[in-house]
């Protein structure tokens, strides 16, 4: 029986995956197509609605979490800060040591350049992405999904931190595999935050942590 609660737990992370994937980059592709020199202002209009429609979709799948997540955060935010943030240091301190040492014999990986790119051309839709989506999204996907199958702390740490730092460098492979090492990069980062909702037991303090990272690193940009 434990065996095929596992399968089923397997499945559906897959099927979540499958249909994040599908959600996301299936309209995008299509809006390409139908508006390659479209207007800017309509262009913005269908990506962000794209990304409001799987927001609001990941939101329903995971209301069981999230709605009473939500408050428990609400009530109790300065506790779980406090007693995490030493995680996110932690995490972004190995995050810089590996950036240091990869970045000096590889360069900015694809990801960043292209994050740059958007933020240039599509400040709107690059902004959203970057501090309002990602942190939802990627928490839920990353974090949250894998928790209850890997009970082995280390195991869903290492493995919670791997799959994040592949969706940054994923769509980047195809021209240059050993993008793969920035993986080390993004993993640090992700391996802290799988050990802060170890600790929390909390979505919304990974959110929040998830957030003010990528907001600190758009401003950064912009300035």
């Amino acid at each position: 029986m434990e065996m095929k609660d596992k399968l089923k737990s397997f499945l559906y992370q897959f099927l979540i995956i499958v249909f994040y994937f599908f959600i996301i980059y299936a309209p995008l592709l299509i809006f390409i197509k139908i508006t390659p020199n479209g207007n800017r202002l309509t262009n913005t209009f269908l990506i962000l609605s794209t990304y409001l429609i799987a927001l609001a979709s990941f939101i329903y799948i995971f209301r069981k979490i999230i709605v009473p997540d939500f408050y428990d955060f609400k009530k109790n935010y300065r506790k779980y800060i406090k007693d995490n943030f030493q995680y996110y240091v932690i995490g972004l301190a190995f995050m810089m040591l590996a950036s240091n040492i990869i970045y000096s014999f590889m360069g900015l990986p694809q990801n960043e350049v292209s994050s740059r790119e958007a933020l240039q051309a599509a400040p709107i839709i690059s902004v959203f992405s970057s501090i309002i989506f990602a942190p939802i999204i990627e928490e839920l996907m990353t974090r949250v999904i894998l928790k209850d199958t890997f009970k082995h702390k280390w195991i869903y740490v290492l493995l919670s931190g791997f799959i994040f730092g592949l969706l940054h460098v994923v769509f980047n492979l195809q021209n240059n595999f050993l993008e793969i090492l920035y993986i080390f990069i993004y993993g640090s980062l992700g391996s802290a935050f799988a050990g802060i909702y170890l600790k929390s037991n909390n979505v919304w303090t990974n959110i929040f942590f998830h957030f003010f990272h990528n907001l600190v690193c758009v401003i950064a940009l912009l300035i």
